[in-house]
């Protein structure tokens, strides 16, 4: 069913002017990609929209506007008005296009990961557009025999009222660790795809999460935490959040995950916290520092740079950011995400620097997406000396039968440095496995990691075989 804008007559606020949805006004009804086609450029109509919506309270009505505006263009409208359904998507939204938690979601669906997340840089709450499309964004299966599950009519939300609103994650698997017995010299082969040893398996809680969001003045003004229950205790984020009226600029201010590069689900990935000591960046979903972040987006583009706490009691602090650009129809790949970032902290005695790229496009059923960083430490293990590292992941998501999707991933890291610990100056992972999305409030997955690295460092040389459930709204 086609979404219907309302045009209001000069009686009821004056040509071109867009009155509230959900509200009854006497009125021509008309559907919204004409109306679009009618008022000009996304960006006009945005600001119309917003100009005639100081009576909106509720968030939620704005979310499943935009939603059956952009799936609207999904199930096969021309290309122009598709172009014209998904700018008003981004400039109605305002929101950056930084990825966190699962870039390649926002990279195949061409959406800002905000319009998905409350946080504005994205990750942690969603909102209510997925509430009310999560089967079109996370494509679950619509099968017959089983359809009062994977596509219930009514289920709980989250939304407890315009102000109010909380979500959660919670993350169960089976491991199983594969490592090698090491040598008399404490040495274990490397470069393997298979090894027969089972070190250990475990059933463990990877993640319990809540989150809450109070919207003190809706769509202005924010406070939102994320606090973690297991496998620790956690306060990973309690910022508070106000939007601006100018080029989709915010601020935050309190405790928050740090805006670099492609932030990943899997906080094991190179590109994030690493593996068993394996090279990193340090940044994940266990990093998270108190800060002041201000953000500029004028659509496509998004600049965020946030200043924060960096070593504690110290005389220095961090600085880190993120320029990034997402492309929507461009020809050949239907959509392309571009970006870099850096950090640099200089602690007495020590200094951190990182910068990188990443970029990610979509064809057909295909999302490709990849990041390459530069390292610069100084520190004590270094023996004052200035050491760098270069780290890169490549991931590709296949989506089969328009369900079931295929990752698989690589990450590798190079020392063009010298360690005492280290015998010699390469890693790699690589990592295969199924997501589907059965529900919009579950997915199983599988996944097969195999860890090469440091022959002398056998926990760098292992294979892990992961059964995971995920349950979420």
């Amino acid at each position: 069913m086609a979404l219907l804008c309302v045009k209001r007559s000069r009686a009821a606020g004056g040509p071109g002017r867009i009155p509230p949805l959900g509200r009854s006004r006497t009125a021509t009804l008309t559907p919204a990609y004409l109306y679009v086609e009618e008022k000009g450029t996304p960006l006009q109509f945005a600001q119309q929209y917003r100009e005639s919506n100081e009576e909106f309270a509720h968030r939620g009505d704005l979310d499943k506007a935009l939603g059956a505006l952009y799936f609207e263009a999904l199930r096969g409208k021309a290309m122009m008005r598709q172009m014209v359904v998904l700018g008003v998507v981004g400039a109605i939204l305002g929101y950056g296009s930084t990825s966190r938690a699962e870039p390649y979601m926002a990279v195949r669906e061409g959406l800002p990961c905000a319009a998905c997340h409350t946080n504005i840089t994205g990750g942690g709450k969603r909102t209510d557009l997925v509430a009310t499309h999560a089967n079109e964004i996370l494509h679950v299966p619509d099968w017959d025999f089983m359809s009062t599950f994977n596509r219930p009519t009514d289920a709980f939300t989250g939304e407890i009222n315009q102000y109010v609103a909380l979500g959660a994650d919670l993350r169960v698997s089976y491991q199983a660790v594969f490592q090698d017995e090491p040598n008399a010299d404490g040495e274990v082969d490397n470069d393997k795809i298979f090894r027969g040893n089972l070190l250990n398996n475990d059933v463990l809680v990877n993640e319990a999460v809540g989150y809450f969001e109070a919207r003190l003045i809706p769509d202005v003004l924010s406070i939102y935490v994320d606090q973690q229950v297991a496998p620790n205790t956690n306060n990973r984020e309690a910022w508070g959040m106000i939007k601006l009226p100018w080029w989709g600029s915010f601020m935050k201010a309190g405790r928050m995950f740090l805006p670099y590069g492609l932030q990943l689900e899997d906080d094991t990935a190179f590109i994030r916290e690493g593996y068993n000591g394996s090279a990193n960046t340090g940044f994940g979903f266990d990093q998270s520092q108190a800060a002041f972040e201000v953000g500029v987006q004028p659509d496509p583009v998004s600049a965020i740079v946030a200043v924060s706490n960096g070593t504690s009691s110290d005389n220095d602090v961090q600085v880190t950011g993120t320029l990034s650009a997402m492309f929507t129809d461009v020809p050949v790949v239907r959509n392309v995400y571009v970006g870099g970032s850096f950090s640099t902290v200089n602690p007495p005695g020590s200094s951190t620097t990182l910068f990188g790229f990443f970029a990610g496009f979509n064809l057909y059923q295909l999302t490709v997406l990849g990041e390459i960083d530069f390292g610069n430490y100084r520190n004590s293990q270094t023996n004052g000396a200035n050491v760098g590292t270069f780290i890169s992941y490549v991931e590709a998501d296949y989506l089969f039968f328009d369900w079931l999707n295929l990752k698989t991933a690589f990450n590798y890291a190079d020392y063009d440095g010298s360690l005492a610990i280290h015998t010699d100056d390469s890693e790699n992972r690589f990592e295969i496995g199924l997501e589907p999305f059965i529900n919009r409030f579950f997915q199983p997955r599988l996944f097969y990691y195999i860890g090469n690295g440091v022959r002398s460092l056998p926990s760098h040389n292992q294979n892990v075989l992961m059964a995971q459930l995920h349950f979420f709204f």
